[in-house]
């Protein structure tokens, strides 16, 4: 039981939100048996329990921390 209460302890409100609307979805498909409610409940649910978001990145928050540059590079000078 404590590793299931430490599981959701690091959830954010963003993973909620997306477990709450999947359920939604989820109910919506029992009622409608439309299959673009489970698809994008099926997508929901993943999401939130496997803590993946948008592609690319797109949706992550700023980091107020120190940036790191990771590829330093020179101007190229081509020669006359």
């Amino acid at each position: 039981m404590e590793l299931i209460k430490n599981y959701f302890k690091d959830w954010s409100a963003m993973r909620i939100i997306r477990l709450v609307i999947a359920g939604a979805l989820f109910i919506s498909y029992y009622y409608n048996r439309e299959y673009f409610f489970l698809f994008f409940g099926i997508v929901l649910t993943t999401q939130a329990v496997f803590n993946i978001s948008c592609p690319g990145g797109s949706c992550e928050t700023p980091y107020k921390g120190e940036k790191k540059t990771d590829i330093e590079f020179e101007k190229f000078e081509q020669k006359k």
